[in-house]
Parts: structure tokens; sequence; C-alpha cells
């Protein structure tokens, strides 16, 4: 019913209630506000500047000005039982360890490793409480480089010990931050569709990670969606226009979601894929809205509706204002050299990567190429699903991986630590011409 309130139209809706005093809701009657908005027409033909892919090759070199280098213990790799002097020297993009060498011997070759976004530092302790309480004068911390499965530990002593200790562990996360940092364009996360974009009309929020694969990391501009009909999903895509799809994923019950513990650590799971937002903050802001996307899953909530997804993406938008402002991009650019014609989550290994750049910060590269996934698309969204073994398995063959700080005896060589190979994709690398038709189509 309309009614004419000083030449304003209202429309009335009038509902009884049942014997349990509930106002039964009608799905398919929605008001004014529900409503589909008129999109803009996307434009054709835009310029593609291809997946940004980083190396993180654990032997790259180190460069940069030295942040801060010391003398500490550190557990001898040779036996994980024994401890030895060395000086620790931390570099924007990697570090290096220099045993003391023993008197009358010839010093022993240092051990130098390039981060990884993939990397965390935590204080940590003896195998037993009994091993701290006997050695009082002593504070252990390790560094991971668990893209590589690369552990070392290490040891501060003396009285101030603690404070020693927990000086060298926030130079170590600062360090981390900066290079993950340097890898990200500018831009803050996003809760509304793109226009023209029809794929993305279940958008919850989505935002610019950090994708592990063998070679290296892909930057990738991420998506995670409402769910519908008993699963939600989480895109991938080459970048924000969300042309190019590089993952696609399902998410139910099912899906195991986990994150690493480490000191301002920003790298997650889901599924089978491992990711690293751009700050702790926002990694705690993705697992928490997939978080609350499983317990409606959990739970066996019904579809939402436009009005639904209108509040979602606002409890969202209001988290977003809170995060810390980092939108501006780094101004020494990326401290990780860029890969050249290498396919991302590929298994080809062609090893190439940019010639040693004079300074940090080069443009993209073009035509890198893209893995075309079985769902829908910038095809259209009645484009063919199918399933695929990645998401098939994603339950089954991913367990929780180790988050607490293991005893220097038990994991010395932090082999636990080391990623799991990424899937291999459900397609072979397509390059974008290739990608103008869905899965099964002639």
């Amino acid at each position: 019913m309309a009614v004419k309130v000083q030449g304003l139209t209202v429309l009335c809706a009038t509902a009884c209630a049942d014997d349990s005093g509930n106002i039964p809701f009608d799905d398919d009657e929605e008001d004014v506000d529900d409503q589909e908005e008129p999109q803009e027409a996307r434009p054709p033909d835009r310029q593609r500047n291809g997946l940004v892919t980083y190396s993180a090759d654990a032997m790259l070199p180190l460069k940069g000005p030295l942040v801060r280098e010391g003398q500490l213990l550190h557990l001898c790799p040779e036996d994980g039982k024994s401890f030895c002097q060395a000086t620790l020297s931390l570099f924007p993009n990697g570090l290096r360890i220099q045993a003391h060498a023993a008197r009358g011997e010839p010093a022993p070759e240092p051990i130098s490793l390039a981060w990884s976004p993939f990397s965390l530092v935590q204080a940590c302790r003896l195998h037993s409480m009994q091993a701290d309480a006997a050695q009082p004068m002593m504070r252990l911390f390790k560094i991971s480089i668990f893209h590589h499965g690369l552990t070392h530990f290490f040891a501060t002593q003396g009285e101030a010990a603690d404070s020693e200790r927990a000086r060298w562990v926030a130079d170590v996360s600062r360090v981390l931050r900066m290079l993950t940092q340097s890898l990200f364009p500018q831009y803050s996360i996003a809760v509304d569709p793109v226009p023209g974009a029809t794929w993305t009309a279940t958008r919850l929020m989505a935002g610019y990670l950090m994708l592990y694969d063998e070679l290296g990391v892909c930057l990738v501009y991420g998506e995670l969606h409402a769910h519908r009909d008993n699963c939600s999903a989480f895109a991938a895509y080459e970048d924000a226009s969300c042309d190019v799809p590089v993952v696609q994923l399902s998410i139910d019950v099912n899906t195991c979601i986990s994150e690493r513990v480490g000191i301002d650590c920003s790298c997650f799971s889901l599924g089978e894929h491992h990711f690293s937002a751009r700050s702790c903050a926002e990694k705690m802001l993705w697992l928490r809205a997939i978080s609350n996307v499983k317990v409606k899953l959990r739970h066996w909530a019904a579809n939402p509706s436009r009005k639904d997804l209108r509040h979602y993406r606002a409890s969202i938008r209001e988290h977003v204002r809170s995060l810390p402002g980092q939108e501006g991009a780094p101004i020494g650019g990326p401290l990780l050299p860029r890969r050249v014609g290498v396919a991302a989550l590929s298994g080809e290994r062609s090893g190439e990567t940019t010639p040693e750049p004079s300074s940090v910060g080069e443009g993209p590269v073009e035509g890198a190429a893209s893995i075309h996934p079985p769902a829908p698309g910038p095809q259209g969204p009645n484009s063919a699903r199918g399933t695929t073994p990645m998401m098939a398995a994603a339950a089954a063959r991913l367990q929780a991986m180790p988050c607490r700080p293991e005893a220097p005896g038990d994991a010395a060589s932090g082999a636990d630590d080391r990623l799991p190979p990424p899937p291999q994709p459900p397609l072979p690398i397509a390059r974008q011409a290739e990608l103008t038709a869905p899965r099964g189509a002639a």
C-alpha cells in the first residue's frame, strides 16, 4: 500500500504475528532499499599490467644499510644442542650470522639469509620450565623463515637478558614489517562491489594480499564473498579491477583457517593457500570476517538479502576505519626483486629474476601469466562452476600448521616450519587471450 505524505510516497507493509509472537518474513518481498541499483558499464579493453610476482629466494644478496648488529648466542645447526658465540647482523632484506672462530681455528663461513614475507620472530623458551629455571640469565628467541623451512635460535644472557631479547625481537619484527609493506601498493580495504562487475556483487571485503608459491610470492587482490546456499567463496585477482582471476577457493564449515603466531606476524592460511596481509591488524580483520562467514555456514543461515549485505559491509567498514593508517606506499619501493617470465603458482621453474636494479621500485612486468579458475569470473555470473581437486581436498589435506614455539632441541633444524607446497592449478597456465571462455566451453 502506498501513502502520500506531503508529496512523498511511502511504501507500507503489514504483517501479522504468528502464535509464537514472531512476524513472518517473506524473502520474496523487498523494500525500496533492496531494489538493485543500476551499475555503470565497465570500460572495455582496460590496460592489463600483469600479475606482480617477487622472488623470495633465501640466497638473495643482502642489501641496504645495516639495521643492527650485536653478539648473541646461536644454537649450533650442526648438533642442535649447544650454543656458540656469534654476531647477528640485520639488513632491510635479510640477516647474516657469523659464528666466532675457536682459538687457533679459521672463522667459519657466515650464514646469509634473505627475508620473505612468510617469516616471523618470536620469544621462546628452553624445552622445559626446569631448564628455564636452571638458566635464569639466558633468554631465547627464534627467527623463522618458514617459507623455506629455516629456523634459527638465539639467546641473550646476563642480568639484562630479558630487555635485550625484547629489543632484538622488536627490531627483527620491525624489519620484517618494513619488507612486507614495501611489496604492497597504495590501497585501502574495499567493501563495495566493483561497478559493472556482477561477479563481485556479494563481496564483503577486498584488499591486496601476498600469496605464497614455491617460486616466491605474488601480489593478488583478495575478495571474500558472503555465504550463499551454505557455501562461501574467496577469490584472488590480478589487481583491484577484478578482471583476471588467479585463485578461487570454496569455503565451507570444514575449511581450515589458521594463523602463524609471532610478533606482529601478518601471515594466515585459508584452505591450502598461504597469505600475508599488509599488517597484523589487517590479518585479524580478514580472519574475523572469514570466521563470521563460517559461523553463518555452521548454523545454516539463510541467504543474505541486499539489506543484509549492506549491514555486513557497514560493520566491516567501521572496523576498516579503526585500522592504523597505512594507505601510503613505501617511498623506497619493494625490497624483493621482481620475477620475469615466471607464471605464478605453476610448477615450471624457470628460475629467472629481474636483473639487479640500480634502485628499488621498478615498474610492473608486462605479460605475466595467470590461472583460469573453474568458478564464475569476468565472463559472467552464469559461467560454469565445477569442482576442482584443490577445493575437494582443501579440508582433508591441510592440517593445522604448528603455531607454538618449539624447544630448540626438538626442532633446531626448523623442518616443521616449512610450508607445504601450494596445490597445482586446476587448468594449465593461460594468458589473457585464453581467458575468454569458461571452463568446459567449446
